[in-house]
C-alpha cells in the first residue's frame, strides 16, 4: 500500500462514483469510497477486489460535519495521506421546480450536500496534500450550472449550488499557485443514466466517468482551475 495513492471518491457506491472508483482502482490506485453504511458500499469494493484492485468503504453521511471531520482524520491516521479527493456526492431535490416556488429548506438542504460539505472536504484534505507536495481535487459540477447556459429556468437550487462550486473551484486555484503539484478542477460529467439523470439520459456511468477520473490522475503540467466536459474545458 505504500506505493499506491490514495483517493477518496464521495458517494462512491453508485452511478458515476461507483464507475470513478473503478476507473481509479483499474490504474492502480487504493480507492476509499463513502457510504451513509457499510453495506451500501460493499459491493463496489468486492467488484474492485475481485478485479485485482484494492479499495474499501468508509462511513459518510455528508450532511454531518463532524463526521467529515472524522472521515479525513481516520485516513490520515491510517495511511498518513490523501492523494486524490473526487467530490462526487450531491443531491437535487428540486428537479423542474421554479424558483418563486421554492422551498428555502430545499435550498439549505442542497447547498448543504453540493457546496459546505465538498467544501470542508478540500479543506480538510489540503493539509495532507501540502503535507506530501501532492493532490488532486476534482469537484463534479453540471452543464446546467455554466452561465453562459442559462436560456431554461427551473432547478434553481441545485444549479446554484453546482455553481457555487465552480466557483469555488477556481478560488482555490489561484490561493493554491504556490503548491503547483495541487491541482482543483471541476468537471462537467454530462447527462448521465443515474437516479439523478434519469433513464433517459444518453450517457453510461462509465462515460460518464471518464473526464472526473481524467482530472483526477493528471500529469504534473495539468491544468488547475478549470471546468472540463469531455476532457475540454467549459464555459463558466
Amino acid at each position: 500500500m505504500a506505493n499506491k495513492k490514495i483517493a477518496l471518491v464521495t458517494g462512491g457506491n453508485r452511478g458515476i462514483g461507483r464507475a470513478i472508483a473503478r476507473q481509479l482502482s483499474d490504474q492502480g490506485i487504493h480507492v476509499i469510497i463513502t457510504a451513509r453504511k457499510i453495506s451500501d458500499g460493499q459491493s463496489v469494493v468486492d467488484e474492485i477486489i475481485e478485479a485485482g484492485g484494492s479499495s474499501e468503504v468508509m462511513l459518510l453521511e455528508m450532511t454531518d460535519s463532524q463526521q467529515r471531520e472524522r472521515l479525513v482524520r481516520d485516513i490520515d491516521a491510517q495511511y498518513q495521506r490523501l492523494d486524490i479527493l473526487v467530490n462526487n456526492a450531491g443531491v437535487a431535490l428540486d428537479k423542474w421546480v421554479p424558483g418563486a416556488d421554492l422551498d428555502i429548506q430545499v435550498m439549505r438542504d442542497t447547498m448543504e450536500v453540493n457546496v459546505y460539505a465538498s467544501l470542508q472536504l478540500i479543506q480538510l484534505a489540503l493539509p495532507l496534500m501540502k503535507r506530501n507536495q501532492y493532490g488532486r481535487i476534482v469537484n463534479l459540477s453540471s452543464e446546467l450550472a455554466s452561465l453562459n447556459d442559462m436560456h431554461l429556468g427551473m432547478t434553481l437550487a441545485y444549479r446554484t449550488s453546482k455553481a457555487a462550486l465552480n466557483a469555488i473551484t477556481r478560488i482555490l486555484a489561484l490561493e493554491l499557485e504556490e503548491y503547483p503539484d495541487i491541482k482543483i478542477n471541476a468537471a462537467a460529467p454530462g447527462w448521465v443514466k443515474t437516479e439523478l439523470g434519469g433513464d433517459d439520459a444518453p450517457l453510461t456511468p462509465e462515460q460518464g466517468a471518464i473526464t472526473p477520473v481524467w482530472l483526477a490522475t493528471l500529469p504534473e503540467d495539468g491544468p488547475s482551475g478549470g471546468f472540463y466536459r469531455e476532457k475540454q474545458a467549459y464555459p463558466w
